[in-house]
C-alpha cells in the first residue's frame, strides 16, 4: 500500500473514532436538549482544555520562539472577533435590537464549524509529518488525535444542537469536517518540509480561535441561560471536560 493511501486510511480511521461521541449524543438528542446548559459548559471546558493542554504545548514544543506562538494566538483570537462582528453585521440583517442576545449567538454555529474545520485540517498535516518521521509514529499520532477529538466532537454537536440544528444536519456537517483531515494529510505529505516552519504558528492561531469561541460565545451563553442559578450544573461539566482532555493528553503523550 502506498504511503499516501495509508495516510488517507489513517485520517478516515481517526475521523470515524472522533465522531463516535458526537453521534451517540445525537441519538440521545431528546436527553441532550434537557441538559443543554451542562453540555455547553462541557463544550467550553473542552475548547479551553484542548487549547491550553494540547494545542499550545505542542506548538511551543515545535517552535524556537514561544513569543511568536502567543502572537499567533492573539491573531487567531482577534481574527475571529472581527469575523463574528462581520457575520453579525452583514449576514444577519439590519434593524434588529442591538442589545438582543440572540443576534450574538446566531453566529456561534458558524464560528464553531469554521474553527473545528481548520483544526481538523491541521491535524491531517500533523499526522502526515509524524508518518514521514516514522510510519508507526503516524499511526500513534492518528489514534492520539482521535482520542483528543472525541470530547471536542461532543462539544461541537452540543453547540450545534443548542442552536436548533437538526440531527441530520449536525451529522453531515461534522462528517464533512472530519474529512478535512484528508486534504491535510495529502498536503502535509507532499509539502511537509515547506509547511513545517509555519505549523507552530498555525496551531497557535487555532488555539486563539478556540479560546475566542469558549470565552466570547460559550461562557456568556452559559451565563445568559443560567443567571444566578445552577452553579454545579455548569461548573462540574466544565471541570470534567478539562480533566478528560488532561487525561487523554497524558495517556497519548506520556
Amino acid at each position: 500500500m502506498s504511503p499516501i493511501i495509508t495516510l488517507i486510511l489513517y485520517s478516515l480511521i481517526g475521523g470515524f473514532f472522533s465522531l463516535i461521541g458526537g453521534i451517540l449524543l445525537v441519538w440521545k438528542s431528546n436527553w441532550a436538549n434537557k441538559v443543554t446548559t451542562s453540555l455547553l459548559a462541557f463544550s467550553a471546558g473542552a475548547f479551553l482544555g484542548v487549547s491550553f493542554l494540547d494545542i499550545l504545548p505542542e506548538a511551543i514544543e515545535m517552535s524556537d520562539d514561544a513569543h511568536k506562538v502567543f502572537i499567533a494566538v492573539l491573531v487567531g483570537f482577534v481574527a475571529f472577533f472581527l469575523l463574528e462582528r462581520g457575520l453579525m453585521k452583514f449576514l444577519h440583517g439590519q434593524g434588529t435590537d442591538p442589545h438582543e442576545h440572540a443576534e450574538h449567538t446566531e453566529s456561534l454555529s458558524t464560528l464553531v464549524v469554521l474553527g473545528d474545520s481548520i483544526h481538523n485540517f491541521l491535524d491531517g498535516i500533523l499526522i502526515a509529518l509524524a508518518y514521514i518521521a516514522n510510519p508507526v509514529l503516524g499511526l500513534i499520532t492518528t489514534l492520539g488525535v482521535a482520542a483528543h477529538e472525541i470530547p471536542q466532537e461532543i462539544a461541537d454537536f452540543s453547540v450545534l444542537l443548542s442552536q436548533g440544528w437538526s440531527r441530520k444536519k449536525v451529522i453531515i456537517v461534522n462528517i464533512f469536517q472530519s474529512l478535512l483531515t484528508i486534504p491535510g494529510v495529502v498536503i502535509g505529505y507532499y509539502a511537509g518540509s515547506l509547511l513545517l516552519p509555519f505549523l507552530p504558528y498555525l496551531l497557535g492561531g487555532t488555539a486563539g480561535i478556540f479560546l475566542y469561541i469558549a470565552a466570547s460565545d460559550l461562557i456568556p451563553e452559559i451565563h445568559h441561560r443560567t443567571g444566578h442559578k445552577h452553579f454545579y450544573r455548569v461548573a462540574i461539566p466544565l471541570i470534567l471536560s478539562i480533566a478528560i482532555i488532561a487525561w487523554l493528553v497524558e495517556v497519548t503523550h506520556g
